[in-house]
Formats: structure tokens, C-alpha cells, sequence
């Protein structure tokens, strides 16, 4: 459990720096800046796994890592970076990326906290109700910021249920809402 409050805190710093990011600088600026950060990170990945430590960089990835991601120390990370990457590309369009990224920023920590600390009925895999509706609950609080609320619900339940798909979560979170957003938005 420690572990999991230790990478959530990460992912919701991060995570939170990337909204920064994007709400401060025009979205192209905030990719360059992602794309740097991504590539410094792999060559930081890299040198670690042949041995080097690097201070700091090192004992936070020690102390994040998930055993089955030693084969690529920081791959937690990388992917989220990576995710926020692709969400940018796809969408451009500012407050849809700022949606899509409080979603999986938001949501994703905290359906990972309660589900972990609170979580008894299972829906798929390692994911339950008490997380996903916790998650439910963060992005909607985010998002309902940004959106109207009837946008901000159907794109936060989106979110949280692109959580249960079978494929890397920093993926497929914010890249459903922030299709729920674009196609909410064009009916607007």
C-alpha cells in the first residue's frame, strides 16, 4: 500500500505540474516541454538500468518502482508523460486537453487510493466500485471547473470506465475524455 500512495502522490504531482503546464503556456510550448522531459527521461531510464545513479532521479524511481517494471526503471512515469504526450497531439485544442488531463490526473490517483485503502467488490482485473466511483468523484470535481456540469459527469464516467479497458490507463483515460469532450463540445 505504501508503495501505491508513494506513485499516486507522484502521478498527482506530476500530473498536476503537466496541468500547470498546459494552463500557463500555449499547448504547442507545453509539448515541446513534455517531448524534452519524455526523451530526458528515457536517457535517465537508460543510464540507471546500466547502473549509474543519478542523484535524486535514482532514489525516487527506487522508491516508486513496481517490481515488474524494473526491466525499465521509471516506466510509470514515462508512460504517463507519454500519455499526456499523445492526449496533446490528438486533441490541441486547450480546454479539452486540460479536461482530458484532469481526468486521468484527478481520477486515476484517486480511484487508485480508495480502491486500494477501501476497495471490496472487484469490477475487472484489480479495479473496484469504491475506487471507480472515488475517481468518479475527483475528475468530476476537476472537470466541473472547466465544463458545464452535465459535460463534466458524462466525461468524468467516461474516464473512469476507459479505467477498466485492459490497456495502460495513462492512455486510455484521458484519450476517452477527451473524445467524450470534442464530441460533447461539437453537440453544444
Amino acid at each position: 500500500m505504501k508503495l501505491e500512495l508513494r506513485r499516486q502522490f507522484m502521478h498527482f504531482l506530476f500530473g498536476s505540474a503537466i496541468i500547470a503546464l498546459v494552463t500557463f503556456l500555449e499547448v504547442q510550448k507545453s509539448l515541446f516541454v513534455l517531448i524534452t522531459l519524455f526523451i530526458t527521461g528515457l536517457v535517465f531510464s537508460f543510464a540507471i538500468k546500466k547502473g549509474a545513479k543519478i542523484p535524486v532521479i535514482s532514489a525516487i524511481v527506487k522508491k516508486v518502482e513496481r517490481n515488474y517494471e524494473k526491466h525499465l526503471p521509471g516506466k510509470g512515469a514515462l508512460l504517463f508523460f507519454l500519455g499526456a504526450i499523445i492526449t496533446i497531439i490528438l486533441f490541441q485544442e486547450k480546454t479539452i486537453v486540460l479536461g482530458a488531463l484532469c481526468t486521468v490526473v484527478y481520477g486515476d490517483s484517486a480511484s487508485t487510493v480508495f480502491g486500494k485503502k477501501f476497495g471490496k467488490h472487484i469490477i475487472a482485473g484489480k479495479r473496484t466500485w469504491e475506487g471507480t466511483i472515488a475517481g468518479f468523484l475527483a475528475a468530476l470535481f476537476f472537470l466541473s471547473f472547466l465544463f458545464p456540469l452535465q459535460i463534466a459527469i458524462i466525461t468524468a464516467l467516461i474516464g473512469m470506465l476507459a479505467e477498466l479497458l485492459p490497456f495502460d490507463d495513462n492512455f486510455t483515460i484521458p484519450i476517452a475524455a477527451g473524445i467524450a469532450l470534442k464530441a460533447l463540445a461539437a453537440l453544444a
